[in-house]
């Protein structure tokens, strides 16, 4: 739970709060407006939302540390590349990746991993997911004055490189050697759940809050 906290913060810091603070430097020295250089969040965010459906299936199967290992690999990589973009459409690839990246490391995966980390037991996953959405919420409030003090000193490109490095170093192993491996079910009982999981699915998408 602490390392899943400490990499949540650090990676909605890097990988979607900060964007706000690079989006007028950025304006400026790629020629583009605000506008044009908005979309490359909006485009991260749609292919995590692509990505989520299969991410979920991975996660459900194998479990989160190889899985969220890869993204905070993929997520530091691609800041660095973002730190070099010169035109829109690099800057529109480079913003693919990061949410692919996303899709792997953020909420939607942390939550799974608990979920599975306390199978059976209900008030700690209550609990668990609680704390996390708590500490993870003081992302904004670290990562945007920070971003700012960074990109004023160093420069936008520096600041995202500095970015890149503090994320990699603490989400890649925190996310190799700490997870859990998901332990191996036998196949009768890996289909129950699966028709379990179904179940659950199907009945609250009948529900009128759904």
């Amino acid at each position: 739970m602490a390392a899943l906290a400490v990499t949540q913060t650090i990676g909605y810091g890097v990988l979607y709060y900060a964007f706000s603070v690079f989006l007028a430097p950025m304006a400026r020295d790629l020629h583009a407006s605000n506008i044009q250089i908005a979309a490359a969040l909006t485009l991260s965010v749609l292919i995590a939302a692509l990505c989520a459906p299969l991410v979920g299936r991975l996660l459900d199967a194998r479990g989160g540390r190889v899985l969220m290992t890869a993204g905070s690999v993929l997520g530091a990589a691609a800041v660095l590349a973002w730190s070099r973009v010169e035109t829109l459409p690099q800057l529109y690839a480079v913003f693919a990746l990061v949410g692919v990246a996303c899709s792997l490391v953020l909420y939607e995966a942390a939550f799974a991993v608990i979920v599975s980390l306390y199978a059976g037991n209900e008030r700690g996953r209550a609990n668990g997911l609680l704390a996390l959405t708590i500490v993870a919420g003081f992302a904004s409030s670290i990562f945007l004055p920070l971003t700012g003090q960074l990109v004023d000193r160093y420069g936008w490109r520096t600041a995202l490189v500095i970015l890149a490095l503090v994320y990699g170093l603490a989400a890649i192993p925190l996310h190799a050697l700490v997870l859990r491996r998901r332990a191996r079910t036998a196949g009768t009982q890996a289909f129950a759940e699966a028709q379990e999981r179904a179940a659950i699915v199907k009945a609250a998408t009948r529900r009128r809050p759904f």
